[in-house]
């Protein structure tokens, strides 16, 4: 889970998350995602560790599978990790900075993401995660809201974390772009936003979420070019 660059380009990195089945993963991985979340939680996505192991047979190398935990038993959730051959663990629940400092102990080379929201990102930043994700605050619900967060008013905060970070809450194809040029995430995690329902992906919305994306790259990368061409 390192940004990728291609030149002077960077890349954003992709995740869609949510998958529950063997088709919307190659729908994901044709289009050009970098990265299959699969949610081990309570949820209307919610996957059992069978299911996503079998999925994960498909998925190539340079495509990262990454489990989504809230307030799991570390045992409980390294134990899942190691069955499923998740490449990184997503936590989305009240984990501190102990708690990542002992996965990262028993889970050597497994990529933590440690999601959070703009309101909770304070408390949070004592820890040490190899990624932020930071999602919108809607009561209970833990992700998967349709939902947005202030932008704007988040920048100046997400610009001066030391460690990448992803945006997520409310993406699609009719925002991404948005969120990209006010946020400048490393990355993006969607899910409500390519799908046709609770845990069923739209294989359009999922191609033209991701060619937007890449579309803002490589505009990004032109200007960077003709930036660099000046006297």
């Amino acid at each position: 889970m390192r940004p990728k660059t291609r030149g002077r380009k960077a890349v954003t990195w992709i995740k869609i998350c949510g998958t529950t089945n063997k088709r919307d993963a190659d729908i994901a991985i044709r289009a050009g995602a970098n990265a299959l979340g699969f949610i081990m939680a309570e949820s209307p996505r919610q996957i059992t560790e069978t299911a996503a192991y079998s999925i994960g047979t498909i998925v190539p190398k340079g495509v990262e599978t990454i489990g989504l935990f809230v307030n799991e038993t570390i045992e409980v959730l390294v134990q899942t990790t190691r069955f499923c051959k998740f490449s990184g663990v997503q936590l989305h629940g009240d984990e501190d900075a102990n708690y990542i400092a002992q996965v990262r102990e028993q889970l050597a080379g497994v990529k933590i993401v440690k999601a959070t929201t703009v309101e909770r990102l304070e408390s949070a930043s004592d820890s040490t995660p190899d990624a932020w994700l930071i999602d919108s605050s809607r009561g209970p619900q833990r992700g998967g809201t349709g939902k947005t967060f202030a932008w704007r008013e988040a920048q100046p905060m997400l610009s001066k974390l030391p460690e990448p970070v992803i945006v997520a809450g409310g993406l699609n194809v009719g925002n991404v772009r948005d969120a990209l040029e006010i946020l400048q995430p490393w990355g993006v995690d969607v899910v409500s936003g390519v799908e046709s329902y609770p845990g069923r992906k739209h294989p359009g919305l999922i191609t033209q979420f991701i060619d937007m994306v890449r579309q803002f790259d490589a505009a990004k990368s032109v200007k960077i070019a003709q930036k660099g061409q000046r006297w």
